[in-house]
C-alpha cells in the first residue's frame, strides 16, 4: 500500500515524488520512458547541451578578436557533429542518473511500465514483459506530460519532416533548414543550427516571433536574426509538404490569398505542444479535461477526490519550472501542513536564443491596456548593454534591459531582458516581483562591478527618470 503513486517521473512528477518523500509519505513513480520526461531527456537539457556548443563554435571563429590567433583562421575551425551529439547525450545521462540516485535516495519505488487506473485507490502497471501489477494508493498523481504539435497537413507529409528529437540526433548539419513554427523551439533550435552552419528559414502564422514575450523584445529579436542572415516569415500558413529536387518544398497560402513555396534540405516541425493524457481514461476516472488539458484548482486537485494533476498535462504553460511548482503545490497538499495554493503570477519565461531573452510580469502592451481600465499611468525605462563595462569586455553588447512600472508607486510590474545572459539575470526581476519591490529598492543595492547585474540597476534608476550612464537632456 502506497500514500501517493505518481504516473510520469518528468519534473512535475519526480519532484512531486520526491517532496511527498521528505514528508514521510511511501510513494512509487511510473514510468514508461525514461526518467526526468520530456525535459531531461528531449527539451530543456539536451537543447541547451547544443546551445553550448553553438556558442563554443562561435566563438572559436570569433577567437581572433579577443586577440587568440589559430593556424589557417577562422576557416581552420570546424564542427564536430558526432562529438556535439555525444557531450549532449553525456550531460544528459548524468542528469537522468542523477534523478535516479535521488528516487533511490528518498526510497522511492520505481516501476517502468504503461499505467492505467482501474478503480479508486488503484494504479495498474503494464511493464515491458507483458505483466500486469496493481498498486493500492491513497493518493494518485498524473503527470504524463505532452507531445509535440503538428500542422494540419497529410500524414504522408509529416513523414518528409523531422521535429525536436530527430533534431537532437541530427549527425551532419544540413545545408539548408526550414523551421515551421516561430516560438520558443522553433527559434533556439534556428539559432542553434544558424550556428553550425545551416542557412536558417523559420515560417509562422500569427504576425510575431515569441508571442509569449515583450512585444518590443520580440520584434528586436527577430531584427537581429534576420541582420544575421536567418530569413523569417510570418503570416503563412502551411496547406502541404512535398519533396523537391533542392530536397523539401513546403506550400503556404498567404493572408491575401496568395500561395508561396519554401524550399529546404530539412524541414523541422516546431510548433509547440499539446497535453498528453497517456492513454489513461480520464472518463473513466472522472477527471474533468478537454483538448487543452485536465481541469485543476489551485492545489492541483482534479475533478476526482484524491487524483492530482501537475505539469504539461494540466496545459496551462509548458515549462519545466512550472511543471516543479505544480509537484511541489500539490505533495504539500497531500501531506503538509500549512497548505499552499499555487502562484502563477511571477513566472520568468526564457529563450535561449542568440543573444538570449526573457520575460516576468506584464509585458508593455498588456500593462498600458490595464492602466487604461484603471486609470493609472505606467513608465518604461530601458538601459542597453552597449553602456555597460562588463558587456564591452565580453563583446556582447546587443539588447537591453526594460523595466515596465507603476508611474505613481515606482513598483515593478514587469521585466524585460534581450542579450548576453537574460537567462540569469530575470530572476533579478523575477524577485522584485514576488517582493512588491519598488525600482528605488532595486536602485539602492550596490551592484557588483563590473557586472552584466549593473543593467538591471541602471534600468531601474531609470524608472524615476535617472539612470546614471545615459546621456539625457539636463533638467532646468
Amino acid at each position: 500500500m502506497f500514500d501517493l503513486v505518481v504516473i510520469g517521473a518528468g519534473p512535475g512528477g519526480y519532484v512531486a515524488a520526491l517532496r511527498a518523500a521528505q514528508l514521510g509519505a511511501k510513494v512509487a513513480v511510473i514510468e514508461r520512458d525514461k526518467l526526468g520526461g520530456c525535459c531531461l531527456n528531449r527539451g530543456c537539457i539536451p537543447t541547451k547541451a547544443l546551445v553550448r556548443s553553438a556558442e563554443v563554435f562561435t566563438t572559436t571563429q570569433e577567437a581572433e578578436t579577443f586577440g587568440t590567433r589559430i593556424a589557417g583562421g577562422k576557416s581552420a575551425v570546424s564542427l564536430d557533429m558526432a562529438a556535439v551529439m555525444a557531450r549532449k547525450r553525456q550531460v544528459v545521462a548524468q542528469l537522468v542518473g542523477g534523478v535516479e540516485r535521488l528516487l533511490g535516495g528518498a526510497e522511492v519505488a520505481v516501476y517502468r511500465g504503461t499505467a492505467a487506473v482501474p478503480g479508486p485507490g488503484q494504479v495498474a502497471v503494464t511493464g515491458p514483459d507483458g505483466r500486469t501489477e496493481t498498486l493500492e494508493t491513497r493518493y494518485v498523481l498524473l503527470a504524463t506530460g505532452s507531445q509535440p504539435l503538428q500542422p494540419p497537413v497529410p500524414q504522408e507529409d509529416l513523414a518528409l519532416t523531422i521535429g525536436s528529437d530527430e533534431a537532437l540526433e541530427l549527425e551532419a548539419v544540413p545545408p539548408s533548414l526550414l523551421l515551421v513554427g516561430g516560438g520558443v523551439l522553433g527559434v533556439e533550435f534556428a539559432c542553434i543550427y544558424h550556428a553550425f552552419g545551416s542557412k536558417i528559414r523559420m515560417i509562422k502564422r500569427t504576425p510575431n516571433l515569441l508571442p509569449a514575450v515583450d512585444e518590443e523584445i520580440a520584434k528586436r529579436l527577430a531584427m537581429s536574426l534576420k541582420k544575421r542572415g536567418m530569413e523569417v516569415n510570418v503570416g503563412v500558413f502551411i496547406k502541404r509538404i512535398e519533396k523537391s529536387s533542392a530536397g523539401k518544398v513546403v506550400i503556404c497560402d498567404t493572408a491575401d490569398g496568395g500561395e508561396v513555396r519554401f524550399e529546404a534540405d530539412t524541414v523541422m516541425v516546431a510548433m509547440g505542444r499539446r497535453p498528453d493524457f497517456g492513454g489513461l481514461d480520464l472518463g473513466a476516472m472522472g477527471v474533468e479535461h478537454d483538448k487543452k488539458g485536465i481541469k485543476v484548482d489551485a492545489r492541483m486537485k482534479t475533478s476526482t477526490p484524491n487524483v492530482y494533476a501537475v505539469g504539461d498535462v494540466v496545459g496551462r504553460t509548458y515549462l519545466a519550472s512550472v511543471a516543479s511548482a505544480e509537484g511541489l503545490v500539490a505533495a504539500e497538499d497531500m501531506f503538509a501542513e500549512p497548505k499552499r495554493d499555487m502562484d502563477y503570477r511571477v513566472v520568468p519565461g526564457v529563450v535561449f536564443s542568440s543573444p538570449e531573452c526573457a520575460s516576468v510580469g506584464l509585458e508593455e502592451k498588456d500593462a498600458r491596456e490595464q492602466a487604461a481600465q484603471t486609470g493609472r499611468e505606467i513608465v518604461v525605462s530601458k538601459f542597453p548593454f552597449s553602456a555597460n563595462g562588463k558587456a564591452i569586455a565580453l563583446g556582447e553588447t546587443e539588447g537591453l534591459v526594460k523595466f515596465v512600472a507603476d508611474k505613481a508607486t515606482g513598483e515593478v510590474l514587469g521585466m524585460h531582458v534581450l542579450g548576453p545572459h537574460a537567462s540569469d539575470l530575470i530572476h533579478e526581476g523575477a524577485i522584485a516581483l514576488q517582493a512588491k519591490l519598488k525600482g528605488e529598492d532595486l536602485a539602492r543595492i550596490v551592484f557588483g562591478h563590473p557586472t552584466l547585474s549593473e543593467v538591471v540597476m541602471e534600468a531601474a534608476h531609470g524608472i524615476s527618470g535617472q539612470a546614471i550612464h545615459l546621456v539625457v537632456q539636463r533638467r532646468r
